[in-house]
């Protein structure tokens, strides 16, 4: 048959084994045009490497069955090149238990812990996109897949990344909350499968909705392993699938001898680590955990984030009662279980997160599964082990060891508290690259004898032209890809095409700054202490530099953290200061560190303590910053988020008083009760409870049982939200949880609630010299005020130290401090984190 083409994004990568049979690489995926197709790749076996291994190890290797050969090769490894073997096997299974063999044989193994189809993928050097030159496959073998083509691959080319249309299946659905004989064979306990809905996203962009009811449960299940089957998806969704919905639909068909065989070839899936699903040609993209990722919602439940994406309310159906709901009226049950198949469906269409992903595997060169699932480390493996491979590097194993001692961080410039105007605000463009490519940092530059020499003792790389280092060579071209990215982006004709560009920049960025992250970190399998610690000294080297400059040249620089410097500027108005900020870019870049002007804010405030201010952007964009007071936190209530940013808007409109007087009244008017209970929920994550040590003793996994106990749906690692409620004794706090459209009738601890307004708000107000006891109080007691003749002469001096004490005054009798008081900044050496602030 005659070879052809075909342009593919690759959606899943994986392998088949048959008995007896040499191993199949599968890769999957959509043409331009929407056309399914599964390639077909034979002859591709698995390997490793043994460094310098000694004598007993390669007698031991000869005598493992299924191993096939061993070739000398020399790679680089540990500062020199050295003798290795490349190992050969015959199954990618087996190759943990040859590492483990050779290990314990005292040979050094390299590059055994490489997923099987992404060696493969690495090895031919494909991308996310991939040109397919092949057969057609129109034997038996069709039969096996559920694509529309079967395709035999020869080889690969390079092709430009292009987004298909994808076919996405939204499935939710119901059961019964009655154990049944069967329940505790379970992950989790319940009775039968009343229904299960499908909600389909084809190709075309035509919605289907199916509703799968009977009452034999097993025509259910099979219902759906054929609805799958037929719509032939791309990426499987729901809300809560992954930790709820597919376990159940797995447990369930296993009572009837059934296997969960949804994938493209028609096996089951497996689950991996506990962490996610792996399903042959598809992806599992669990519309909850997408939100919880790329939103980081207060309230997680499907109907909050239906309020909160969609604009959009659920059905009124109890789901604690089901089964009460379902005996009374069948039908709606099906509508709500539709709905919910067909929210979650739209929630991740909105979050754009198929398109975010599909960028990242671009730049990545990843199919898309890989992103989904995967940690940012594999994203950094898919480019560095190519990489190293070409230049005959040998590839350390992941680490599995954890750092005693973190790394030192960048250089913080202290915050003097107050409200200053006109500020200007210089970033580093990307200054942890251009460190790396400044520098030419590498584990295969490091060394003694190199001339580019760091701000730590005796860290040292070679030159560039000694040695160029893959890392500096990497990100050097990210970067050029990047600008070339933009450039295109400007020169866009349409606004499809912009958002196209713009992801795909976004998506470099992402990778060029994580590529520092793992480094640094302490499990990376390229990992060296050295690297991370020389790049972080150079970034203090950098940022001081410039803020000594600008010092010089007598600029005031208010603050400064990791990559951005802020200076008082000196002109007022909008067009000065953008003049007077691009100019300082231009004059303090230097190697190693272009500065770019990034804006101008009118006025800033801050209370002193580092990453906590907030400031209003005039330039490029009109627009309220805020750091540090993260107004969206999730155990931060809506009413203690609404009087921050109350307080903040009357600040940065110059409103002192203002902002005394509201915060007196926000914390007076919860002190009294005057509140909506659901202004007042608190959300947090909750584990699950054998990674606490005292459970019992922690609030959120007292209100996560409650929350099961009512019935509800929980999954460890889910938001549960609560509500602190007075409690009987004074023993521990008491909760309970929150549920939306529900009534709520504990009695709320508004005591709690001020207590907590009244310390977050203080955080800002004590700049002003008012305290948090005195915003409690409602009035400000000063010393002056405490011992004058005409305070509450009623009162002994007994009394009269007391209210001093609480009002912070040491030494009520000294005549300096009976002085009235002028308001003054507070400066506290106390570390401060973000639970200072709620």
């Amino acid at each position: 048959m005659a070879e052809t083409s075909w342009d593919v994004r690759l959606v899943e990568a994986s392998y088949t084994r048959v008995e007896d049979k040499p191993i199949v690489i599968h890769l999957y995926g959509r043409t331009r045009d929407g056309t399914s197709v599964t390639i077909l790749y034979e002859g591709f076996r698995p390997y490793f490497h043994l460094m310098e291994p000694p004598p007993q190890a390669l007698l031991a290797l000869e005598r493992i069955p299924n191993f096939i050969s061993k070739d000398p090769v020399t790679l680089w490894y540990e500062g020199k090149d050295r003798d290795a073997f490349k190992v050969t096997v015959r199954y990618p299974y087996e190759v943990p238990d040859f590492r483990r063999r050779m290990q314990a044989e005292g040979a050094t193994v390299l590059a055994a812990d490489i997923p099987f189809a992404l060696r493969f993928i690495y090895d031919m050097d494909i991308g996310a996109c991939t040109r397919v030159k092949g057969t057609l496959v129109e034997d038996e073998r069709t039969a096996t897949y559920t694509t529309d083509l079967v395709v035999l691959a020869e080889a690969f080319e390079p092709v430009e990344a292009f987004k298909p249309p994808l076919c996405i299946l939204s499935f939710d659905i119901e059961n019964s909350l009655v154990d049944d004989k069967n329940s505790r064979r379970q992950t989790h306990r319940g009775g039968r499968i009343l229904t299960i809905s499908v909600v389909v996203r084809k190709v075309d962009g035509e919605i289907v909705k199916e509703a799968l009811v009977d009452d034999d449960e097993e025509r259910i299940l099979e219902g759906f392993l054929e609805a799958v089957s037929r719509y032939d998806p791309d990426v499987i969704t729901g809300y809560n699938i992954d930790g709820y919905d597919l376990p159940y639909v797995n447990d369930r068909l296993a009572l009837y001898g059934r296997r969960m065989n949804i994938g493209r070839d028609g096996r089951p899936p497996n689950r991996i680590a506990d962490r996610f699903w792996k399903v042959h040609g598809r992806i599992i993209a669990d519309a909850w955990w997408n939100v919880k990722r790329e939103l980081r919602p207060k309230r997680e439940r499907l109907a909050d984030v239906a309020k909160l994406v969609l604009g959009e309310e659920k059905m009124d159906v109890d789901s604690t009662h089901i089964d009460d709901e379902w005996a009374s009226d069948r039908e709606k049950v099906i509508e709500y279980c539709i709905q919910d198949s067909y929210l979650a469906l739209r929630i991740l269409e909105e979050i754009k997160v198929l398109e975010k992903m599909q960028d990242l595997a671009t730049v990545s060169s990843l199919p898309i599964d890989d992103v989904i699932s995967g940690r940012t480390s594999l994203l950094i493996d898919s480019i560095f082990i190519r990489k190293a491979d070409r230049a005959g590097v040998g590839v350390p194993l992941t680490r599995r060891t954890t750092r005693d001692s973190k790394i030192e961080g960048a250089y913080v410039h202290s915050l003097k508290p107050g409200l200053y105007h006109w500020i200007v605000v210089l970033d580093f463009k990307a200054m942890y690259p251009s460190i790396i490519i400044a520098n030419n940092m590498c584990f295969t530059t490091l060394s003694e004898e190199g001339t580019n020499i760091t701000p730590i003792p005796e860290v040292r790389y070679l030159s560039v032209d000694i040695k160029k280092g893959l890392l500096a060579e990497i990100l050097e071209g990210l970067m050029e890809e990047r600008d070339r990215i933009k450039t295109q982006m400007r020169e866009a004709e349409t606004e499809d095409e912009r958002r196209y560009f713009n992801g795909l920049q976004e998506a470099v960025k992402i990778l060029m700054n994580s590529f520092y992250g793992v480094f640094a970190s302490s499990f990376y399998r390229f990992t060296n202490r050295k690297i991370g610690e020389s790049i972080t000294a150079f970034a203090r080297e950098n940022i001081k530099s410039v803020i000594r400059d600008l010092e010089e040249e007598g600029y005031e620089v208010i603050y400064s953290d990791t990559d951005s410097v802020f200076i008082q500027s000196p002109h007022e108005g909008t067009e000065p200061n953008v003049e007077f900020g691009q100019g300082l870019a231009r004059k303090y870049s230097r190697y190693g560190g272009t500065l770019e002007f990034e804006k101008v804010m009118d006025p800033f405030f801050t209370h002193g303590a580092k990453k906590r201010y907030v400031g209003r952007v005039l330039w490029p964009e009109e627009t309220t910053l805020v750091r540090g007071y993260e107004t969206r936190r999730t155990d931060a209530f809506d009413y203690q988020t609404a009087a921050l940013e109350a307080i903040f808007k009357c600040i940065l409109d110059g409103d002192i008083d203002g902002a005394i007087q509201a915060s007196k009244d926000y914390v007076e008017r919860i002190r009294k009760g005057d509140v909506e209970t659901e202004k007042l929920v608190i959300s947090r994550t909750v584990k699950d409870e054998s990674n606490y040590a005292n459970p019992d003793g922690l609030v959120h996994v007292q209100a996560a049982r409650k929350y099961k106990a009512a019935g509800e749906e929980f999954i460890p690692g889910m938001k549960v939200s609560y509500v602190v409620i007075e409690s009987p004794g004074k023993g521990r706090q008491e909760v309970e949880p929150f549920f939306s459209g529900r009534p709520f009738d504990h009695k709320v601890d508004y005591g709690y609630y001020a207590r907590r307004v009244a310390a977050s708000l203080a955080r800002i107000t004590e700049v002003f010299d008012w305290d948090e006891a005195a915003l409690l109080r409602g009035t400000r007691v000063t010393q002056h005020d405490l011992f004058s003749r005409d305070f509450d002469k009623k009162k002994g001096d007994d009394e009269r130290m007391a209210e001093a004490k609480e009002a912070g005054i040491r030494h009520p009798l000294s005549k300096k401090e009976q002085e009235p008081i002028t308001p003054k900044p507070k400066v506290t050496d106390k570390k401060l984190t973000l639970d200072d602030f709620f």
